[in-house]
């Protein structure tokens, strides 16, 4: 089945970059007042060929509007900006080395071009990847291999599909989303610890809500203490420890450079010009200017992530239920609506009926391995709701949790010739499509989009 999920990943997304690159030469792109990446002179960004940087430029260009400029620019330059460092270093700092490695092959492009494609590249192999990880994490999970491919194929074409090709985190916090949690409901709970721990560690680093996947190595080694008998026991106790402790220990490491990086007034940051000059017509707070520019770096504890969303973007509880944002709740409406919805259908029968008729405990353990995925997505669906900008909420939830995908699994036919549309399953068949169409064309072309 692995071939055939991949080719069924690979064909979404060649799907996505023809739609890109064709409303991209057709549609003129909108001019919104946001970030993009500062350029260098003109003589640093032309490769050897000029023309193959133009070619790639003019195929993926439309791939790197919006929050795409920000990794990119943290892959070009690392965390010059003080705004920057809403975003993570997971995925912007594997393209850039992979952009390096590119370079240093005499790869006959500049480095901005190389980076664009390697970034767009990386996300194509890392969505066929997660495809076949979700697949196999629903046929664990449930033995059904045609609500696994069910699954499968509406990850494919999700709402927030042109996210999973463009220059974002999505793809990667999907990869590493699910391949901690596969590695959690192994068989037998033959733990891998070293896989646990790297997969957490990803996930830790990739996106800030990373941090609520720790939920599930302590989830599932918990229920494996209390459903088995094992003499190595306090050797097991250990090693999950240290599978999760080596993480936190490495994210506080980044806190730190980030901290030493803005707040220590020894450090001093040579930025190229081009940096600086936009700094100073954005009044962006760059790198290396000390503690009296940054009130986070004050804090008890030093974590600029919450100062920067509150301060940039205006994140915090109900900031954004404003009339102004009305189209933006009415485009994340179908997924908190749908996940509000069969995330409450699904806790209300499991405490009415599951609950009341189970023997013990350990019978509910063992029957009910899907309880933690719906609690952790109800969590970020109420997140979603009431805390985030509201319009990234189908994007964080596609990326974040398989339950999506479960409950949508649910509604569809055996196949697609038997799909009505009228039904459940073509209300969300035409949901998907309109929206991955539409999304790829407006986000190609710099409008905004959830």
């Amino acid at each position: 089945m692995t071939l055939k999920v991949t080719k069924l990943a690979l064909s979404s997304r060649l799907m996505v970059l023809a739609v890109q690159l064709v409303s991209n030469w057709i549609v003129t792109d909108h001019e919104p007042d946001v970030f993009r990446m500062p350029m260098p002179p003109e003589e640093y960004t032309k490769g050897p060929v000029p023309w193959l940087d133009k070619l790639v430029v003019g195929c993926l260009n439309g791939l790197r509007h919006w929050d795409g400029e920000y990794f990119l620019h943290i892959a070009n330059n690392l965390y010059t900006y003080e705004n920057t460092l809403a975003f993570y270093p997971l995925y912007p700092t594997m393209v850039r080395y992979l952009a390096m490695a590119c370079q240093s092959l005499y790869v006959p492009l500049s480095l901005q071009s190389i980076t664009l494609l390697v970034a767009v590249a990386l996300n194509v192999w890392l969505f066929c990847e997660a495809t076949n990880l979700l697949y196999q994490l629903t046929q664990r999970i449930f033995n059904d291999p045609n609500k696994s491919w069910n699954a499968a194929l509406i990850f494919c074409f999700n709402p927030a599909s042109i996210f999973f090709s463009a220059a974002y985190s999505e793809s990667s916090f999907a990869y590493a989303s699910f391949f901690l949690m596969l590695e959690c409901v192994r068989p037998n709970q033959q733990f891998n610890y070293l896989r646990i721990c790297v997969s957490l560690t990803a996930c830790i680093l990739c996106r800030s809500n990373g941090l609520i996947t720790l939920g599930f190595p302590l989830y599932f080694f918990v229920r494996h203490i209390l459903l088995t008998t094992n003499a190595k026991r306090c050797q097991q106790i250990i090693k999950m420890s240290l599978a999760v402790i080596v993480p936190l220990v490495i994210l506080h490491a980044y806190y730190f450079y980030i901290y030493r990086l803005f707040c220590l007034p020894s450090v001093k940051v040579n930025h190229p010009k081009h940096v600086q000059d936009y700094a100073s017509d954005r009044n962006y707070l760059l790198a290396g200017q000390g503690p009296d520019g940054s009130p986070w770096c004050q804090y008890t504890l030093p974590f600029p992530y919450n100062y920067v969303q509150s301060n940039y973007w205006d994140v915090g509880f109900l900031r954004y239920y404003q009339w102004k944002q009305l189209p933006n709740f009415l485009l994340a409406l179908p997924m908190l609506c749908f996940m509000h919805w069969h995330s409450c259908e699904y806790l209300w029968v499991f405490a009415t009926k599951h609950l009341p008729q189970a023997a013990n405990w350990r019978e509910l353990l063992k029957t009910h391995k899907a309880f933690p995925f719906v609690l952790h997505g109800t969590f970020l669906t109420i997140v979603c709701a009431l805390f985030v900008h509201i319009q990234v909420s189908t994007r964080l939830l596609a990326s974040a949790t398989p339950i999506f995908y479960w409950f949508a699994a649910d509604h569809m036919p055996k196949s697609l010739g038997q799909l009505k549309f009228r039904t459940k399953a073509g209300a969300l068949f035409i949901w998907c499509t309109t929206y991955c169409a539409f999304g790829t064309v407006l986000f190609c072309n710099n409008y905004p989009w959830t």
